[in-house]
């Protein structure tokens, strides 16, 4: 071969030996005599015909006996199969090496030390667990550790930190390859996946793992500099910067200490920081909310700082920009000495101060003089069952019969670290509200008990369970009580009133009031229908605290009471109004029970057409991978929903069924039904962004028009869309400016803290109340609100005003679009080039 003649004179090339030539070049002999290439033939021959079995395995040792240096030979062999890149358990490579190890062991023969080197090339090339460890243990390559752990750390750097973790495992060398050393560089790749499956073949590894990570979560610390540094050091590439924050590392400590059972507490910054944001969360809700009792507040500040010490100073320094009296007597409790105070109260006299908090706040009851919705039934009423015998009889005596009853929990907030276990089960019937000691009964002794409850109540499809949230509880049910361990949390006989109220005002049922910027919270449908709200002074109690106070029981029975009181309510306005309240629950209770409904497609109904299409003619399924290419083809105005990463893949394709979807994916999968073909699949590959959209409309014969540019939400996939004049941004600029000021009053960075009220509340139902803080209770002006009560999104605000230009509004999740905005310049680019067409 001329080499001249392939490149041009300024030119260069690299010549790659090939994988033989690379083993001689350690000093490894590939040359075979012609006896032993027979005998290798024979065995091939002999394998093809009969696989594992005492005839083949029987050709070994006489061969062994005979050769001079069997572990030379057998290297030799590797590289010679046709079989040798996929050394799997079931090949003849597999095979020969297993046969050598057996062999050496009953003979006591070890291999040479020259051969070690060229055996570990030879199987860190198959990535292959199994067959990497047996020729580890095969030819010792334990011996030469200090010349693999040098390639380990290549591997590392060259990202190919699989294939150094298997070698990690098969050779032990936890000592000497640290697991953040090895770990870390995976999770900056967001390959979390690979992280687990690490760590469940070394659970030992777990612990200094996680303690690791759990330092980077110190407040003081610059993760995003330490970040860069090690990408410097160490030459990282294909870095996810938007994923390493304190946030989401917190999550993936608390997951990870959750999947290996390692306490949270071990964990002292991650403690710290949910106890902080805990604490956070309940001064938000004393000050700004005004929603805590003076007992609830004692009693959960005490509860939150006995679980973490540490988070006390933190906790001063927020309590002071509220109360500085309130602030100084916690200071006292804590003991923290004078100079260590915040300079607000550093002039104070705390001695003083303290005499006076405690006479005037520690033993303060709540007297709110607020109208709040009460309770309507007698004290005798409301029946505890703290006893094995009152639950056989609630379950023998009281439920049978009932056609209608409403179920709500409570367990105590999670402030700190631990997580809490249900507490209380509140069921209410129609006259009645029986509080359920779930610490008292969640015992495994009675385990049987809770079996008969499950067949009598909650899995009687007879009884209509009614809940607000109430997959969240029966989640939090089944976590926590072992005799419920396996119950369904959706289907038939389960309701939840949440998704009832927007299903009939969807059907067009008038409530007696609207107010959009409530929430959607159950203290907001009742007082939607009654006129008045929940009172919530109890909402963040120690429910693990016995006995309970009275207001305590009131709180708790009037939250699982008012569900019966909502759903006839309801009932009756929705038979006043020509609504068909039946059909709609019952929609709602199957369609949670059959979240993939099957339904025979037609073949001609959904099919790849050879005619050209608008964006209304097709929707799109798009695997977790390239959620990226939603943004692009909802900016196109086509449907594009996202396939849950926990989806399966037969319950994936019955949802593109059901909703006449096509599916897009980065790696063919077959479908397994006939009713959808596979021809509805199409395969995208793992081309650049421009590339997969043009395959995607030329494959589907989509014709974009620029009228179809943002007639869907690129966030949402919703078509609620509102555009807006130059006079209605100008406002509306105005007022989210002032709303963020007012924000940022209250809130820390997004970006740099845990989600402070995550995962707190003990019942479901208020979820709604901590989404938007700031803006409900401060009395500043709400317009920064779309229609649906969501909070706008503005990119640039400063950049809008001065821009002069309208804009575009989503309403159902508040995101504004304009010309000049981040998001609408990137995605405008791209599809301009994708498809041809100019959009302005």
């Amino acid at each position: 071969m001329d080499v001249k003649r392939l490149v041009n004179e300024n030119q260069s090339i690299k010549i790659v030996p090939s994988f033989e030539e690379s083993l001689h070049s350690m000093g490894l002999n590939v040359h075979l005599d012609d006896k032993t290439i027979t005998w290798f033939d024979q065995l091939r021959s002999l394998w093809n015909t009969w696989r594992k079995s005492a005839a083949v395995e029987s050709h070994f040792d006489v061969f062994f006996q005979s050769t001079p240096d069997p572990f030379r030979v057998v290297l030799v062999f590797m590289i010679k199969c046709p079989d040798s890149k996929d050394c799997k358990p079931k090949t003849l490579p597999y095979f020969i090496i297993d046969m050598l190890q057996k062999w050496a062991t009953s003979n006591g023969v070890i291999p040479e030390d020259s051969l070690k080197l060229p055996a570990f090339h030879i199987a860190s090339t198959q990535r292959n667990q199994h067959f990497l460890n047996l020729m580890v243990k095969t030819y010792h390559i334990n011996a030469i550790k200090d010349s693999i752990v040098p390639l380990v750390r290549d591997m590392i750097r060259s990202d190919n930190c699989k294939e150094a973790s298997q070698v990690v495992i098969a050779m032990e060398l936890f000592e000497d390859i640290p697991v953040s050393e090895l770990l870390f560089p995976l999770v900056m790749q967001d390959k979390l996946n690979m992280v687990d499956e690490y760590l469940i073949q070394c659970p030992s590894q777990v612990k200094q793992f996680v303690l690791y990570l759990d330092r980077l979560l110190d407040k003081n610390f610059n993760i995003r500099e330490y970040v860069q540094n090690y990408v410097e050091e160490n030459k990282i590439g294909h870095v996810r910067y938007e994923k390493l924050y304190a946030k989401t590392l917190s999550k993936l400590v608390a997951r990870l200490c959750n999947k290996f059972n390692i306490p949270i507490q071990t964990c002292k910054n991650l403690s710290k920081n949910r106890t902080t944001g805990g604490l956070k969360y309940l001064i938000h809700q004393k000050y700004i909310e005004n929603n805590v009792s003076s007992l609830v507040w004692d009693d959960r500040v005490k509860d939150s700082l006995k679980q973490n010490a540490d988070a006390g100073i933190v906790f001063i320094d927020m309590l002071v920009d509220h109360d500085c009296h309130e602030a100084l007597k916690w200071a006292a409790y804590l003991n923290i000495p004078k100079d260590d105070l915040p300079l607000a109260l550093k002039e104070l006299s705390l001695k003083e101060e303290d005499c006076t908090a405690e006479e005037e706040s520690w033993d303060e009851q709540s007297n709110s003089n607020e109208n709040f919705y009460n309770f309507p039934l007698s004290d005798n009423q409301v029946i505890m069952i703290d006893t094995p015998e009152k639950f056989f009889d609630l379950m023998v005596s009281s439920l049978p019969g009932c056609g209608v009853v409403s179920i709500d929990c409570e367990w105590k907030p999670s402030f700190g670290a631990s997580q809490s276990q249900v507490a209380l089960m509140q069921i209410a019937t129609g006259d009645s509200v029986y509080l359920i000691d779930t610490l008292l009964l969640a015992d495994k002794q009675y385990n049987s008990f809770w079996n008969t409850f499950n067949k009598s109540l909650l899995d009687n499809a007879e009884i209509i369970k009614l809940g607000f949230g109430l997959e969240q509880d029966l989640r939090e049910v089944k976590a926590s009580i072992p005799g419920l361990n396996n119950i369904k949390i959706k289907g038939e006989g389960l309701l939840d009133l949440s998704m009832l109220w927007k299903s009939l005002v969807s059907s067009g049922l008038a409530l007696p009031s609207s107010n959009h910027n409530n929430g959607n919270s159950l203290s907001c449908l009742v007082q939607t229908c009654f006129g008045l709200p929940l009172e919530k002074a109890e909402q963040c109690s120690n429910w693990e605290l016995r006995p309970l106070r009275p207001s305590q029981i009131r709180y708790a029975a009037l939250d699982a009471y008012v569900l019966i009181e909502l759903y006839k309510y309801l009932q009756k306005l929705s038979i006043e109004q020509g609504v068909n309240f039946e059909e709609i629950c019952n929609s709602i209770m199957i369609e949670n029970k059959i979240k993939c409904t099957k339904k025979v497609v037609n073949k001609c109904q959904l099919q790849v057409s050879s005619q050209m299409r608008g964006v209304k003619d097709v929707k799109f399924f798009i695997e977790s991978k390239l959620s990226h290419l939603a943004a692009y083809l909802r900016y196109c105005g086509i449907d594009a929903a996202i396939i849950s990463s926990n989806m399966l893949w037969y319950d994936t394709i019955n949802v593109a069924i059901s909703e006449d979807r096509y599916i897009i994916l980065c790696k063919i999968k077959y479908s397994p039904t006939a009713n959808y073909p596979q021809a509805l699949i199409l395969d995208v590959g793992v081309y650049p962004i421009q590339e997969q959209l043009k395959n995607i409309f030329n494959y589907f014969r989509i014709a974009i028009q620029p009228k179809d540019i943002l007639t869907r939400c690129v966030n949402c996939n919703e078509k609620d869309l509102r555009r807006l004049n130059r006079n209605d941004v100008v406002t509306l600029c105005n007022s989210y400016r002032q709303a963020k000021l007012n924000r940022n009053q209250i809130n820390h960075s997004h970006e740099e803290e845990d989600d402070p009220y995550g995962q707190f509340l003990s019942d479901s139902e208020g979820d709604d109340d901590i989404v938007y803080p700031p803006l409900q209770s401060s009395g500043h002006n709400t317009t920064c609100l779309s229609s649906k009560g969501v909070p706008i999104d503005i990119d640039n605000v400063d950049k809008l005003l001065a821009s002069n230009q309208t804009a575009i509004l989503c309403d159902s999740c508040g995101k504004l679009y304009w010309d000049e905005d981040t998001l609408c310049k990137s995605l405008s680019n791209l599809i301009c080039e994708a498809t041809k067409i100019s959009i302005h």
